[in-house]
């Protein structure tokens, strides 16, 4: 009797394992063309995962509040899940990569549309370029800075300004001043350097008198008054061989019989001279 009821507890036994083997080894359509011994996601929910190994394959569920990534359970605000999405159809994760980028493309298209009355607001970014524009036609523009002649070179030099000094024995060659140094220059070309524009000119402009043969020289021995050949209220000072330029008072010219200046209009200037 005995014997005969330890026979049936076992083929009950083995009856209910066999049934429980073959219900646990339930069939997921997740697990097609994939790997044993495989955790994927399921497509009925994003909590729940499937392990993927043949008959042994089962299904199970992530903690509340969490969803599985395809790797483990994780906070389901960090896992993407398109089941939570309505209106999709296909789940998968083509779908996934493209729709988040077909809704961006007509927002872009859409928002000038409805940024109409920006467009016409956009006044105010015209004086912006304008004002732009203006700054930098501005900083192209080159700062012109006159050159001055003078009989000497300053002690104290101004960055503002170019000096110049004209060479009396040359008519062609000149001096820039350079921290109170007076730097031997020269014109080239044949020009003559002319000391009313601080540059070389021809020498029918310059009408310099220092290399006409007829001209009155300025020699070492000579101390003597020239008439200026433009200018009648300009003229020469010669002293022991040096030629410098001088300037009457306002209203003044060089009268070249009295040799010295006088009232402008009462002076008898030198023929081709100015007025001025």
């Amino acid at each position: 009797m005995d014997n005969n009821i330890k026979k049936m507890t076992l083929i009950i036994l083995l009856w209910l394992s066999l049934s429980l083997r073959i219900t646990s080894a339930d069939i997921f359509e997740e697990c097609e063309n994939v790997p044993k011994e495989t955790f994927v996601k399921s497509l009925q929910s994003c909590q729940m995962y499937i392990y993927c190994d043949d008959n042994d394959s089962y299904s199970a569920e992530c903690d509340e509040g969490q969803y599985f990534d395809g790797d483990a359970c994780d906070d389901a605000e960090n896992v993407y899940c398109p089941l939570d999405e309505s209106g999709e159809a296909d789940p998968g994760d083509p779908v996934e990569s493209e729709e988040p980028e077909y809704p961006e493309e007509p927002e872009e298209t859409v928002a000038p549309v409805t940024s109409k009355p920006i467009i016409t607001t956009t006044t105010t970014q015209s004086p912006q370029t304008t004002t732009k524009n203006e700054i930098i036609t501005s900083t192209l523009e080159p700062i012109a800075i006159a050159p001055v002649v003078r009989d000497h070179c300053p002690t104290v030099e101004d960055p503002n300004t170019i000096v110049f000094t004209a060479n009396t024995q040359s008519c062609t060659s000149y001096y820039l001043c350079y921290h109170g140094q007076a730097i031997d220059m020269r014109c080239t070309d044949n020009l003559h350097f002319n000391i009313h524009t601080a540059k070389c000119d021809f020498p029918e402009k310059v009408q310099c008198m220092i290399d006409r043969p007829n001209a009155n020289k300025c020699l070492p021995h000579v101390t003597d008054f020239f008439p200026h050949p433009q200018k009648c209220n300009y003229f020469y000072y010669c002293i022991k061989g040096f030629l410098t330029v001088q300037q009457c008072p306002f209203y003044y010219g060089w009268d070249i019989e009295r040799r010295s200046c006088v009232l402008l209009d009462q002076a008898k200037c030198f023929v081709g001279s100015k007025r001025t």
